[in-house]
């Protein structure tokens, strides 16, 4: 449909990547607590769930990447789990393959927290 022309909603998209990169940088390795902490005190993971429903593929696969990183900290599974299911599932019925898997992974890990207290405790 755009061949060899821009969607009109590239130049509107490309301000938004880098600081996703940016966050994804925060959240490397052994930084994920305190990284994760200064995305939180800059509101910054509620917009990312929304950008879960971006039409531009590069922004939705960074979203995912980054709150797929963030929702290992309990805090934020329990504030913004809920939230970010229904974009998760989306993705899982309608993304490419490989975002497909990620989110799946990513809902997993939210409904295995979700879940938890409902588990039976093993006898000793």
């Amino acid at each position: 449909m755009w061949k060899g022309l821009q969607p009109p909603w590239a130049n509107a998209v490309r301000p938004l990547v880098r600081p996703l990169e940016a966050f994804l940088t925060l959240i490397e390795g052994d930084q994920l607590q305190k990284g994760s902490k200064v995305v939180g005190e800059a509101n910054a993971i509620a917009p990312m769930i929304k950008l879960l429903s971006s039409t531009s593929n590069s922004l939705q696969e960074k979203a995912l990447k980054a709150l797929q990183r963030s929702f290992q900290l309990v805090e934020f599974k329990q504030k913004y789990g809920a939230p970010a299911q229904l974009s998760l599932v989306e993705i899982t019925q309608r993304g490419t393959s490989s975002m497909k898997s990620l989110a799946a992974k990513t809902l997993a890990r939210l409904l295995e927290w979700q879940f938890a207290p409902l588990r039976p405790v093993p006898s000793r």
